[in-house]
């Protein structure tokens, strides 16, 4: 009785994840039915096996990986208990999670965290660009980084740190006019070093080459890719279901 009672219950979990769009969970609940549905005849069994190549077909026409989506938006859920005593380790660990699952705007935050925590530009710059890069268009993301700096660059920095270490990530994905603005923004401040001179001269070239190149909206083009669209709707779901899930079990 005990085993039917599982496997019931695991079935009507899997059905309700399916409801929901999380294919991939629903397809490792029938899975794990599997495991013990030797015991109650091969009829259940020839069902699960038809719902698990339902799902997998439909997984496979997707072609995203959902494992990752659930699991990183788990340790995203765990920082609400992280409070106060979260570490910079902490906060880049969300970040990095929160703008793998499309939630740029959140991680946009986390990672001004650590600028304001004077964290190493290694930790944040790489991420913190490609998550503007992904809600901010060329013509509007150098304004978003100009906020960024008057807000949160410790006033103890170098002033042109930031705005030459953003501009040199701009400039090698090619969203050239933000960097070159930025970079001659950083010059008027104080004179750049001779290195960073001869980037600045190498992407003027590039630009008077192709001077429409950084014109498309890198934001727009992912707004609009399904399997962008998809990770977002389940990571907003998903900390919704694991409540009702939990319901489910006290019930």
């Amino acid at each position: 009785m005990t085993n039917k009672l599982t496997i019931a219950f695991t079935r009507r979990e899997a059905e309700l994840y399916r409801s929901h769009g999380l294919l991939e969970e629903a397809r490792q609940l029938y899975r794990q039915v599997m495991d013990e549905a030797g015991t109650l005849g091969p009829s259940l069994a020839t069902s699960l096996q038809e719902k698990i190549r339902a799902l997998e077909g439909e997984l496979a026409e997707l072609d995203v990986d959902l494992t990752d989506v659930v699991s990183e938006r788990e340790l995203c859920i765990l920082r609400e208990g992280w409070g106060d005593a979260q570490s910079p380790s902490d906060i880049h660990t969300c970040a990095a999670a929160l703008g793998s699952i499309g939630l740029y705007e959140a991680a946009i935050e986390e990672y001004r965290r650590l600028i304001r925590l004077q964290q190493p530009l290694v930790d944040y710059i790489r991420g913190l660009t490609e998550c503007l890069l992904s809600v901010y268009t060329p013509e509007t993301i150098e304004a978003e980084i100009d906020a960024i700096i008057a807000h949160d660059q410790p006033e103890d920095a170098h002033p042109n740190i930031l705005r030459i270490a953003f501009a040199m990530e701009l400039a090698q994905r090619g969203v050239d006019r933000p960097a070159l603005s930025l970079y001659e923004a950083a010059h008027r401040i104080r004179p750049l070093p001779d290195r960073i001179q001869a980037h600045v001269k190498a992407l003027k070239n590039r630009l008077d080459a192709h001077p429409e190149k950084d014109q498309t909206d890198p934001a727009a083009a992912r707004a609009t890719n399904p399997a962008y669209q998809l990770k977002v709707r389940l990571a907003n779901r998903l900390a919704r279901l694991r409540g009702l899930m939990r319901r489910l079990r006290k019930s």
